[in-house]
């Protein structure tokens, strides 16, 4: 899938699970959790879901990721812009987390970079599309942000969910070579806009209450 719909995909997952999937059934573990507000859940599926697709490596793949990254760089900079106008403290407390940011985060923060390393070095939709990767990828912004680590894992995982339609497949198993997909669609295609389009839609309505 393009990185435009996974980015919208994991921001509509974020929010549904925030809203709808009580704590009992995540392990404890609530989407938002302290002072984070939804707009940073919305910020934090929405990163996730374009995070494994850093293993890109053909040049015509690394363009269109490079698009992806400043369509999220636009979401997040809306994000801190729409809660900085309804008088919201995301802003604030980012910089109160760098400011005290200590060895619990930097311990995160290295289990996600190398877990993005690996799936570098192991080729598009290897390692990084496994579930071993996002076990070690949630393990890791738990240590880091634990405020928004489930929403960003749902994120992470709606990428996975998503590209199982796709008839490229993903190694979901690793290390088993063999990947998996239910071949129904191609990026770029039919199914990709329509995935899109609902994703944003359920965005709005979450937003607005309606969903």
């Amino acid at each position: 899938m393009t990185g435009k719909t996974h980015i919208a995909v994991g921001a509509a997952a974020a929010l549904a699970v925030a809203k709808y999937v009580p704590a009992a059934l995540t392990a404890g573990v609530p989407a938002i959790a302290g002072d984070a507000s939804t707009l940073a859940c919305l910020a934090a599926g929405a990163a996730g879901g374009l995070l494994p697709d850093t293993d890109v490596s053909t040049s015509e793949a690394s363009r269109q990721l490079r698009r992806a990254w400043w369509l999220l760089v636009a979401v997040i900079a809306a994000t801190f812009a729409a809660d900085a106008l309804l008088g919201l403290d995301l802003g604030t407390q980012t910089v109160a987390f760098a400011r005290t940011a200590g060895v619990y985060q930097v311990a995160g923060a290295a289990v996600v970079v190398a877990v993005l390393a690996c799936g570098r070095a192991s080729g598009h939709r290897g390692f990084s599309h496994s579930l071993v990767a996002a076990a070690l990828f949630f393990a890791g912004v738990y240590l880091a942000v634990p405020e928004i680590a489930l929403a960003l894992t749902v994120g992470y995982c709606s990428h996975l969910v998503i590209d199982l339609f796709n008839k490229m497949p993903e190694r979901l198993f690793w290390p088993v070579a063999r990947g998996q997909s239910f071949g129904l669609c191609k990026s770029g295609g039919v199914v990709d806009g329509a995935l899109l389009v609902l994703a944003v839609v359920a965005v709005v309505a979450l937003l607005a209450g309606w969903l």
